[in-house]
């Protein structure tokens, strides 16, 4: 026999046991759990003011982390300051002309009682003190609107996040809704991966998950599942499985539990690993399924 056939005979049985060997423990490990491909979401805010005005000052710059009710940026407050003292003036105005139709209203009550006084004076008197105490509620709704605009002149952050993009300047006429910055979120974080139809009746909603990715070097996050598409769809091109591109897959939406300085490693689009260990393995489960028949 030629050397070369028996470098081929060796080669074909190293092949052999690696595939026996693969079957034996790999193909094994996999039945106890699904390995899915996915990608991380991460929900943005377009951050805007409740009322128009001049942008006065912007305290963060993109890149920049901030804090649940940290100030952001704010507009000039010397109009909304002015109106909000004329309506508590106008507050304290409608205050007076209602105590005064009060007291009236008080010291005619036993007259237009025993009928010393018209009916139709006695009508206009209520009528005052009801118009007088209407005057003063609106006046005090005002007082509370102006409140609340001189306050809207602070934009407020919502949660906690990253500054993504800062997209007016200092000195800017904004109309109110108009965005100052666009921040996204550190939570919720999840990632969205597809799993193929036959896998779908191994997991569940609420069932345990591991995420990781090449930059967190085998650090995994833990994780559940929080969403399960009902509706079957194609793969979409962008994601990376195992089976034919043309397989019918389900949507999933793997949600982070962990929270901390870890999780900013994990960024918008960023391609990652779902393990999902199983509670019971592919062959008990078909095993009950038969037993089931």
């Amino acid at each position: 026999m030629k050397k070369w056939q028996i470098w081929l005979i060796v080669l074909i049985f190293a092949a052999v046991i690696a595939a026996g060997l693969y079957f034996l423990f790999f193909k094994k490990k996999n039945d106890n759990e699904i390995l899915l491909y996915g990608n991380i979401e991460i929900r943005e805010v377009a951050l805007s003011f409740r009322v128009s005005g001049k942008l006065q000052d912007l305290y963060f710059e993109e890149g920049d982390y901030v804090k649940k009710g940290q100030v952001l940026a704010r507009l000039e407050k010397d109009t909304y300051t002015a109106d909000l003292g004329e309506a508590k003036a106008k507050m304290a105005q409608t205050l007076a002309v209602k105590i005064n139709t009060n007291d009236i209203y008080k010291r005619n009550l036993a007259l237009c009682a025993d009928e010393t006084i018209s009916k139709e004076e006695c009508k206009n008197i209520l009528t005052n003190k009801n118009k007088a105490a209407a005057d003063y509620d609106f006046a005090a709704a005002q007082f509370q609107n102006a409140k609340i605009a001189l306050s809207d002149t602070e934009l407020i952050a919502p949660n906690d996040g990253i500054i993504l993009t800062r997209i007016n300047e200092k000195g800017t006429i904004l109309a109110s809704g108009v965005p100052v910055y666009s921040m996204s979120l550190f939570k919720p974080l999840w990632a969205r991966a597809y799993i193929k139809e036959e896998d779908l009746g191994r997991i569940k909603l609420g069932q345990k998950a591991y995420i990781s990715s090449d930059s967190t070097r085998g650090r995994e996050f833990k994780a559940h599942i929080g969403f399960i598409s009902p509706v079957a769809e194609f793969t979409p091109k962008t994601v990376e499985t195992v089976s034919l591109r043309t397989d019918l897959v389900y949507r999933l939406r793997v949600i982070i539990d962990e929270d901390g300085e870890d999780n900013l490693y994990l960024r918008q689009g960023m391609p990652v690993n779902i393990r999902i260990p199983l509670e019971k393995p592919l062959e008990e489960n078909t095993k009950g399924a038969e037993c089931g028949r």
